[in-house]
């Protein structure tokens, strides 16, 4: 959970500030605007007199579990360091550059792009007495997403704020406010949850050292912070027991001495175990939340002690708990998603032709020069590059080898484009499984697919029809295992790319600036 530092919520809102309706000429007893609501706000907290650097300690309870989180900050360089019981994370900006780092110690680096920007459409401001008595600042922006700040009428500190993403409302009231040694009022305590049960949290500040000395390596983008990943010593790369089956990844792990079907899923940003099999294992349950994938379903964190898959080794390996059904259409019995904690510790080579993975240290892996760069983002812990079905583009599809389709669209993307995505004559509605429970879809055939240098036609995908698939609505769609198929992919994580390399399976593909040539025939 990010910590709602208030002066960034105010530059925000000031900086997207749309259209206001509905306002009155200001005056006696007079709406005010929007603008007017934010300059007064800043004037009341005196929010530019925060000191050069500081240090804050927070205690914190969330998700049934109690921890701290200490910030340190100087000038606009910070870290927040989390320690949740026994799980302990990191985020922070150095010169600009945003990072996270994991609960298994792996750092990210975060990078965004123009499309994930909000854009504020409309704000309206409205005197309300639920469920606080204040001004409320309502702002719609173009993804749909919906934000409300609350101010206290008479000091103008904002004392709730509210967000309504991908279905769900959170929300966050602030209170004990206080005037530090420069003049500058702050919250010292922040509240709330959201829509679904178990997503309580409570923060209260207990210390807060302002003008101290932070140097460099305090606000620094830190390193791993371990090795999750062992290999043998001398070897460099590993065969993992694995094996590629309607084009799904299925990897054999073996924990408390039990061999154990993963999922290879590089569209899922966490290692995950089934919850009942991880009471099997009589792993410690830590925590617990509501969270919204294909459906809502309890999730909390387990340690297992030793995993080993073949010759690799890991140790103290955090995992979340989900719900995972059988495993439609094949004897596999899947018990946990091998994403994204595994596939940032190494690289990959995953050869779906020959049915062969191989795990490889990031500073060995040689990519052949017949292999194509794609560019990804792994903010979210799933890489999303740029794809384009059809005569349109988006910057923000998830490269998912979970997904048994050509390409997934999502519902927001097919109704920014209806053009490309039109009404079907065959009104059927299909269901896939998914974490948590099924996803409704409608068959969408004969779209051309561009994915890096490589395009395919007459691909055939799917439209997701529920409005929030896959519990987000920030990203466009996926690109499957029906095109990835057709290459030995590459996974380098480490340098933000996957590579994609043809194999055997295609017989002729177009790349940019090859001459024209039609889709691969495809196998099986």
């Amino acid at each position: 959970m990010r910590a709602p530092f208030l002066a960034f919520a105010l530059a925000a809102f000031a900086a997207t500030a749309g259209p206001v309706l509905g306002q009155e000429t200001p005056g006696s007893g007079a709406v005010p605007t929007a603008e007017e609501l934010v300059s007064r706000s800043r004037a009341a907290l005196d929010s530019e007199r925060r000191p050069e650097s500081e240090r804050e300690v927070w205690n914190m309870h969330i998700t049934g579990l109690d921890g701290s989180l200490e910030m340190v900050r100087r000038g606009d360089d910070m870290e927040t360091e989390t320690q949740l019981g026994p799980f302990r994370s990191a985020r922070g900006v150095w010169h600009g550059q945003h990072w996270h780092q994991n609960e298994n110690g792996e750092t990210v680096l975060d990078r965004s792009e123009p499309s994930q920007v909000e854009h504020a459409v409309t704000q309206t401001v409205a005197r309300v007495h639920d469920p606080v008595d204040g001004w409320e600042l309502t702002t719609t922006f173009t993804s749909g997403h919906i934000t409300r700040l609350y101010y206290d009428p008479r000091t103008y500190y904002v004392i709730r704020s509210e967000k309504t993403v991908a279905g769900h409302t959170s929300h966050t009231n602030y209170d004990d406010f206080r005037t530090d040694p420069h003049g500058r009022v702050r919250f010292w305590r922040y509240y709330g949850g959201d829509d679904r049960p178990d997503n309580d949290f409570d923060y209260r500040l207990v210390r807060d050292d302002q003008s101290v000395e932070v140097s460099d390596a305090d606000v620094g983008i830190p390193r791993d912070r371990r090795a999750l990943v062992e290999f043998p010593a001398g070897i460099d790369t590993v065969r993992l027991p694995a094996r590629i089956e309607n084009n799904r990844i299925y990897v054999r792990l073996e924990i408390q001495g039990r061999g154990l079907d993963f999922l290879l899923d590089t569209g899922s940003s966490n290692l995950t175990i089934n919850d009942t099999l991880a009471r099997e294992l009589k792993l410690p349950l830590y925590g617990r939340a509501t969270q919204t994938v294909a459906g809502s379903f309890v999730t909390g964190r387990v340690v297992a002690p030793l995993v080993t898959i073949g010759n690799l080794t890991m140790h103290d390996v955090v995992m979340r708990t989900v719900p995972l059904s059988s495993n439609e259409g094949s004897d596999t019995r899947v018990v946990g998603l091998l994403g994204f904690d595994f596939l940032d510790a190494v690289a990959l080579k995953i050869d779906y032709a020959n049915g062969e993975v191989e795990a490889i240290r990031s500073s060995s892996l040689a990519v052949p020069s017949a292999a194509t760069a794609l560019e990804v983002r792994l903010n979210s812990g799933a890489p999303v590059a740029r794809a384009a079905v059809g005569d349109v583009a988006g910057d923000d599809f998830i490269i998912d080898t979970g997904a048994a389709f050509s390409f997934v669209v999502f519902q927001r993307f097919a109704r920014a484009h209806p053009e490309a995505f039109p009404p079907s004559d065959d009104a059927r509605v299909f269901y896939g499984t998914g974490v948590g429970g099924t996803m409704p879809y409608r068959k969408v055939e004969g779209r051309r697919v561009a994915l890096g240098s490589w395009t395919f036609d007459d691909e055939l995908g799917v439209e997701a029809l529920s409005p929030n698939a896959l519990g987000f609505d920030n990203e466009d769609g996926l690109i499957g295992a029906d095109i990835l198929k057709l290459f030995t992919l590459y996974l380098d994580y480490a340098s933000n790319r996957i590579y994609l390399a043809p194999n055997g399976r295609a017989a002729m593909l177009e790349a940019a600036g090859a001459p024209p040539a039609g889709a691969a025939p495809r196998e099986g």
